[in-house]
């Protein structure tokens, strides 16, 4: 199953052309429903015709698949934050014009340019889809990333594994008190399979995850790193059954110890 099975659509409006069209992204796909022959708008354009808007906004996300620099920025950033965008915007024109480079500084600066382009102009949750398909890519092929960027997808899946273990916790019976101040450590590896330690005790408490980085297309992107209460470690298939590998709590002489368990969905 592809990672973006089940994952639902999402769209943003542009100006083009004098119109606000919508851009689309279904199913693993960018889709400019407005433009129905892009093949032959492309050869227009060729031809030295003026480009739509939504045509770059296409090359913008190619670009963003194939390169992945991006992820640089969006790693620390769990949502859209509209005052960051607006300075990404104030930097990348400073970048235009002056050359200072104040953000992707692993990037080359023509690269760093239009990386900016991506960063400021597709929606956050356009950069979650397009995050998950680069991740998904580089995990078929064999995980190939440069230190520099899988350096930034360990940081992110633990952001993002925190969230959702302090999610998961919140919905624990019995219940567990203030599960955003449990101490929790999250080792990412490239580990076939996840492991969970620790104990939820009181002062004691303490939760230790290893994940793969691949969490992020498998898991994270499906929108199950909490599926009924549940945090998800790992997601597998196999004869066309889906399992979600999940964390389950149990009482053990007064504490709560932590063991994987397998749900089919």
């Amino acid at each position: 199953m592809p990672w973006h099975q089940g994952v639902s659509d999402t769209l943003f409006e542009i100006e083009c052309e004098g119109h606000r069209h919508t851009v689309v992204w279904s199913a693993g796909e960018l889709l400019l429903p407005d433009h129905p022959n892009i093949s032959a708008e492309k050869v227009l354009v060729a031809l030295g015709g003026p480009k739509p808007r939504c045509l770059d906004i296409l090359d913008l996300w190619n670009f963003a698949l194939s390169d992945a620099g991006f992820i640089e920025e969006w790693a620390p950033w769990y949502k859209a934050d509209h005052q960051r965008r607006w300075w990404l915007n104030t930097a990348l024109e400073r970048l235009r014009s002056e050359g200072v480079q104040d953000f992707l500084y692993d990037l080359p600066r023509d690269k760093a340019v239009k990386m900016g382009e991506v960063v400021t102009t597709l929606p956050h949750e356009f950069l979650d889809r397009a995050m998950a398909a680069v991740v998904d890519a580089a995990d078929k092929r064999g995980w190939d990333f440069a230190p520099s960027m899988h350096r930034h997808l360990i940081e992110a899946t633990k952001l993002r594994a925190r969230r959702s273990l302090v999610q998961a916790l919140a919905n624990q019976r019995p219940s567990v008190p203030n599960p955003a101040l449990i101490p929790f450590t999250c080792i990412v590896e490239l580990l076939d399979v996840p492991l969970v330690s620790g104990r939820l005790s009181g002062r004691d408490s303490h939760v230790e995850i290893s994940l793969h980085p691949r969490w992020l297309s498998r898991v994270w992107a499906r929108g199950v790193s909490v599926h009924v209460g549940r945090f998800t470690v790992d997601l597998t298939e196999h004869n066309g059954v889906t399992t979600l590998h999940q964390i389950e709590w149990s009482e053990d002489n007064g504490e709560l110890r932590p063991s994987l368990v397998n749900c089919h969905v």
